[in-house]
């Protein structure tokens, strides 16, 4: 029994042309599609990674502003240190006017969050996602010591204004000044390792949106740099006992 195939109508030759030029005009949509994917994902990409540099540009620049402030705030330190020691042998002791406000770097998250969250981060270079996990787990750990130290430069304020220390007042002023002497510490590594990021994601720091920006000038003539026995420094920004010295100050 013989089986009779049926026959194309135009010839084999002509049938598997015609199939070839389906395959092919497949093939081709197939490709068009994935370039334009693959353009697609690189400008959204591009639009992340700009708003997430941005962002660790300006945590950049609040971190420039302590760093800038850091050496009155060390020689506060070390004159509390002087006090204490003072207190500790009985000595008179320089009634202290105002300690002075630290400087508050506002430190943001929000943009490599929600870029993270929205699976735009995954676009990214492996190497790049790294590199911008490590810079923000350092500025974090800037963030939560500042915190810390914000909250301990508060409680050590009860030493402004006392003419003698009492031996409650030595044990409790010892202890504060030994965690802001830690949270300091704390800081100035987190300075020094996001200087390492930063040189590595190649970012300077940058803050446009800021208002008034924080010059050299302007740091020597905060509180903190002034003698621990300076009056208070009011100002246009807030008056009173908490005033703050400049814009950069303000929480």
């Amino acid at each position: 029994m013989h089986v009779h195939l049926p026959k194309p109508l135009h010839g084999w030759r002509a049938f598997f042309g015609e199939v070839g030029i389906i395959v092919l005009g497949v093939i081709v949509a197939l490709g068009f599609e994935q370039v334009a994917t693959a353009i697609h994902e690189a400008t959204i990409a591009a639009e992340a990674r700009d708003a997430v540099r941005a962002e660790v540009r300006e945590n950049l620049w609040w971190l420039a502003v302590r760093e800038r402030r850091e050496p009155c705030i060390r020689r506060r330190l070390a004159e509390l240190g002087d006090v204490l020691a003072r207190a500790r042998r009985g000595e008179s002791t320089p009634v202290i006017q105002y300690l002075g406000t630290l400087p508050h770097a506002k430190i943001t998250t929000q943009r490599w969050e929600a870029n993270a969250q929205a699976g735009r981060a995954s676009l990214f270079s492996g190497v790049e996602q790294r590199m911008l996990a490590n810079i923000y787990y350092t500025t974090d750990q800037f963030y939560d010591a500042q915190r810390q130290e914000e909250i301990v430069w508060s409680k050590m304020r009860f030493i402004q204004g006392l003419d003698r220390f009492t031996p409650a007042d030595v044990h409790d002023f010892s202890i504060f000044l030994a965690e802001a002497r830690y949270h300091n510490s704390h800081m100035l590594l987190s300075l020094w390792r996001a200087h390492q990021w930063a040189q590595r994601v190649q970012l300077t720091p940058a803050n446009p949106g800021a208002e008034g920006e924080s010059t050299a000038a302007d740091d020597k003539l905060a509180q903190i740099c002034q003698p621990l026995t300076a009056p208070l420094k009011l100002n246009r920004y807030i008056s009173g006992p908490d005033a703050y010295e400049l814009p950069q100050d303000v929480p």
